[in-house]
């Protein structure tokens, strides 16, 4: 056996060795002596040249460096069986692990993971929902999606489509609240605003409301104060629901409210502007040509909006 082939089987010890923290429930796993599992944790150890584990008197802890080559190789290993299932079988079955935001979640991709389904019934989609970005090297994700402004170093990724954000109320509200007679942008002076913010007690307009009107040429707008009357939430879908109950003016994302739009529980008669940010789909680099990965993206341009 060469030092390569060695260093994998040690590395293979290890990884059973880490998943239970035992030497002895490891040699059990692999049918050798408890001996041995020691004995090739401490060769790994020297041919790396750190240790992997503090043994203590009745138990053993990973060190740092340890943890981090635990969580490389037990998410290659997924790689490499998840891979063995794509070959043997030649189609599409097992699991695909897609993360996304919550409000994204609910409001744009499941209503459409059905067709996805139905396209492919042995694939089973397990959706994992982060308000923050998820760890690809810690947590069982194959794909994700973000809003995002920013490049994404060391991941394949992809812009699905980019944002529009619009002022949006409820009809009864805004028939309440707006005049036909009267410019309808200088009519926002008197309106109460909803704010989605993680601190209840913000004194400035969430970005959205700020992106919003620094984009506004409408020299009414300038000095508006969207902090005078308001409603605060700290989830974006208790502030939408705040604007279908007539509470008031709420920032929106189109392409969430988008539905809600076409059934007529808000109205967007408001300019719309360009958010800056948009919807990337990101994986691990390579991963997007395996089978149930590129199938996915291949259905998602398919439900994209059109430019």
């Amino acid at each position: 056996m060469n030092k390569k082939q060695q260093m994998l089987a040690n590395m293979y010890t290890f990884a059973i060795a880490g998943k239970f923290m035992s030497f002895t429930k490891a040699a059990e796993e692999l049918f050798i002596t408890q001996g041995a599992v020691s004995q090739r944790i401490k060769s790994l150890e020297e041919q790396l040249g750190f240790r992997l584990f503090v043994r203590m008197t009745r138990r053993m802890e990973l060190t740092q460096e340890g943890e981090r080559l635990l969580h490389a190789i037990n998410q290659s290993f997924d790689v490499i069986f998840s891979e063995l299932e794509d070959i043997k079988f030649n189609e599409l079955r097992g699991e695909l692990y897609i993360g996304a935001a919550p409000t994204f979640a609910q409001s744009w991709l499941l209503p459409r993971l059905p067709e996805f389904q139905r396209l492919y019934p042995n694939l089973n989609v397990k959706l994992r929902v982060k308000a923050s970005r998820l760890d690809f090297q810690h947590e069982p994700v194959d794909i994700a999606i973000y809003y995002s402004a920013s490049e994404h170093p060391g991941f394949y990724h992809q812009r699905l489509f980019d944002e529009v954000l619009v002022p949006v109320c409820s009809p009864e509200y805004f028939n309440a609240h707006f005049a036909d007679n009267e410019p309808l942008m200088s009519q926002l002076e008197s309106a109460t605003f909803i704010h989605c913010t993680e601190s209840l007690e913000a004194s400035e307009p969430n970005q959205e409301w700020k992106i919003w009107l620094e984009n506004q040429d409408n020299e009414v707008l300038k000095p508006l104060n969207v902090m005078e009357r308001t409603y605060l939430f700290n989830h974006s879908d208790m502030a939408m629901i705040a604007a279908k109950n007539s509470m008031g003016v709420g920032i929106a994302r189109e392409s969430l409210v988008r539905s809600s739009l076409e059934r007529g529980e808000l109205v967007a008669p408001f300019e719309r502007v360009n958010s800056g940010r948009g919807y990337d789909l990101i994986c691990l680099n390579g991963q997007q040509h395996r089978p149930k990965i590129s199938s996915f993206i291949e259905w998602l341009e398919t439900q994209l909006p059109l430019s």
